[in-house]
């Protein structure tokens, strides 16, 4: 074993003394759904009919505006972030073609691809908000598990709409 000269230990415990303080400093991206969708501008809700509570069209309130997304592209893993942005666990499913009716309004997100483990719907990728060449009659929904979130408030609003 060879010696550590007083210079080596006191570099390697410099650079350790760094990347300690660095970690320790730095304050960590927030993993509570509400911040992260308040930090955003973005409320959400499950909408139409007919339907359970843990079920139903997503919609997304952006700049005072409540819009839909469009089910092109639409895939399993964006479901699972649009869960837990409503305070769910996970998706056990998606819908298409406005199975609970279609929505009115914006539709604020078209071709959303997420990879499922995106704290935040605004960090999947899509053609960008309010660009789309939809109608609501391809709104998407999610199912997701009637399971909520640890810690999560009930302050999104879910709604309920009959025709």
């Amino acid at each position: 074993m060879r010696p550590v000269s007083v210079w080596q230990w006191s570099a390697r415990g410099l650079l350790l003394c760094l990347l300690c303080s660095l970690c320790l400093g730095s304050p960590s991206p927030s993993t509570d759904p509400e911040k992260r969708a308040e930090s955003q501008g973005l409320r959400f809700r499950l909408a139409g009919f007919p339907r359970k509570p843990y079920e139903g069209r997503v919609e997304i309130q952006r700049a005072g505006e409540w819009g839909t997304i469009c089910d092109d592209d639409f895939t399993l893993q964006a479901a699972h972030v649009l869960c837990r942005e409503l305070g769910f666990t996970e998706a056990t499913g998606w819908t298409h073609s406005a199975k609970y009716g279609p929505g009115t309004g914006q539709i604020w997100l078209d071709n959303l691809s997420c990879r499922g483990t995106e704290q935040s719907v605004t960090e999947c990728a899509s053609r960008g908000w309010g660009n789309s060449d939809c109608t609501h009659d391809e709104d998407a929904g999610v199912i997701c598990k009637d399971q909520r979130l640890p810690g999560f408030s009930d302050s999104n609003v879910i709604e309920v709409c009959s025709s």
